[in-house]
């Protein structure tokens, strides 16, 4: 039984099974919801999805490490075999230098063309295949960096320059596990380079490898504890692997390193959130917020948790700050309505959510909450004839609307059951809870619906089944029910 059931509501057995819908929280029953969402007696309300933190770097800098871009073999130019290979060979180094003095002075389509003849002359011409592989990295042509880059790290084994950047190209055309394995040979050249040890990491993220990436971010760590950039990818990936008491001490490390960051913040609240700690996330997304203060996905984030907090009116200012820097923010509009039903604010909720539905009519979560805040609207203040029965019509058109949105949502169809009960049209309840069973068998809440609705509808023997299969799946919730049906 969640904490804010209100079990009293359930013995005005004269109300037209207004409170059945108070049953309807179990999170896991919303199809289109995330892990965390919430359904309670106020409605869904939505979890955020995770700040998107910044791409991972792929594109090198070509003067990142501090070497030249273009090479050459000043000196080594062959002097045995036939004058034709002597030439080709010869003709081949020179267009190699001129490409060099074009990579230098950045001109990489002229040094290109020139390297591209050079390779033709003399295939195994190692410099040569590397400096076409990076100018044409240079030039944003991933792809056609590639071969050039295999054939001068095959040509020359120790070659870690070409086995980084064809890493890189890997990166960038999304082919993660083939950068993964070139960036594991280049580490095998360069073991005290913390830059590869990174960008090993970032390709085994983008795999879907986490446990690799998780050690190979330690290892540029090792290398370089204040690795900022290395410390927040393994704070992701820690907390992608789901270990969020990890990713939080590594997210607190990169706050420690850099105070201002807003999106360590951010996600350092993110994590926080994950472990159900509120309360410590509402102070991390507020930092964040003092850095980012027109960031709409943040707001929403800091709304979240101070709700969840049962912070209500701090909660709706960041909700509504939200929906003002993003006006067809559909989760913030949810969430404030949620906000405004627990603050017994119903007006407040059908307007806000008249306004979502206006913007985005295919949101079932705001139809959802819109019968809710009429279903309370109608428990309040002591409604009565034609008055209570609008307001349950009401909600019914609109848990109506969120079935048909979403069919696969059990809590839509049983809640739906207790607003047409409310109304009197106890067939079409019964039918409702029905179909919530059928959707999930063991739902104690629509267990319970249905067997006042059979009552209602002067069915006491199916009541009496109905009643029977909630005590074997949930005894506590089954006495509560005993009384309204013998």
């Amino acid at each position: 039984m969640p904490k804010d059931f209100n079990v009293r509501v359930f013995r005005r057995v004269l109300r037209p099974l207004c409170a059945a819908l108070l049953l309807s929280v179990l999170p896991t029953g919303l199809a289109f919801a995330q892990d965390g969402d919430l359904t309670s007696s106020a409605g869904v309300f939505v979890n955020p999805p995770r700040a998107k933190t910044k791409s991972k770097r792929s594109e090198k800098s070509n003067v990142r490490r501090g070497y030249a871009a273009g090479r050459t073999r000043a000196g080594k130019t062959a002097s045995s075999g036939s004058g034709t290979k002597r030439d080709a060979t010869a003709n081949a180094e020179a267009l190699n230098t001129k490409a060099e003095a074009d990579i230098k002075a950045g001109r990489f389509a002229d040094a290109a063309a020139q390297l591209k003849q050079a390779v033709r002359l003399k295939p195994d011409f190692a410099d040569a295949q590397y400096n076409l592989g990076f100018a044409q990295f240079s030039l944003g042509s991933y792809a056609d960096a590639v071969e050039p880059l295999r054939t001068a790290a095959r040509l020359d084994a120790s070659d870690s320059d070409a086995l980084e950047y064809l890493g890189a190209s890997f990166l960038n055309l999304g082919r993660h596990a083939e950068a993964a394995a070139a960036f594991e040979q280049a580490v095998k050249l360069r073991p005290r380079d913390e830059e590869l040890f990174y960008d090993l990491g970032t390709a085994y993220e983008g795999a879907g490898n986490l446990d690799r990436a998780i050690e190979a971010y330690k290892q540029a760590l090792v290398l370089k504890p204040e690795h900022v950039e290395a410390q927040l990818n393994l704070a992701e990936a820690y907390a992608g692997r789901g270990k969020q008491a990890e990713a939080v001490e590594a997210f607190r490390q990169v706050v420690r390193q850099t105070p201002s960051n807003a999106e360590a913040q951010s996600s350092l609240g993110d994590a926080y959130r994950a472990q159900g700690r509120y309360a410590e996330a509402a102070a991390a997304y507020r930092e964040a917020a003092r850095h980012e203060t027109n960031d709409a996905e943040l707001q929403q984030s800091l709304g979240y948790v101070l709700g969840r907090e049962r912070r209500w009116s701090e909660a709706a200012v960041a909700l509504k700050r939200a929906i003002q820097l993003k006006p067809d923010f559909a989760d913030a509009y949810v969430n404030l309505a949620w906000v405004y039903n627990n603050s017994n604010q119903f007006e407040e909720s059908v307007q806000i959510l008249k306004q979502v539905i206006t913007r985005q009519p295919a949101t079932p979560a705001a139809h959802f909450n819109l019968g809710f805040a009429y279903t309370r609207m109608a428990q309040t203040g002591g409604k009565k004839g034609d008055e209570l029965k609008a307001l349950y019509g009401q909600a019914a058109d609109a848990f109506g609307v969120a079935v048909r949105l979403r069919p696969d949502w059990p809590e839509a169809h049983t809640n739906l059951g207790g607003a047409l009960g409310g109304t009197g049209r106890f067939k079409e309840a019964i039918a409702s809870h029905l179909e919530a069973l059928r959707l999930r068998p063991d739902y104690p809440g629509a267990l319970f619906n249905l067997a006042v609705a059979y009552r209602k509808d002067g069915n006491k023997k199916e009541a009496l089944n109905t009643y029977q299969k909630l005590k074997a799946t949930n005894s506590k919730l089954a006495d509560t029910l005993y009384p309204l049906i013998k």
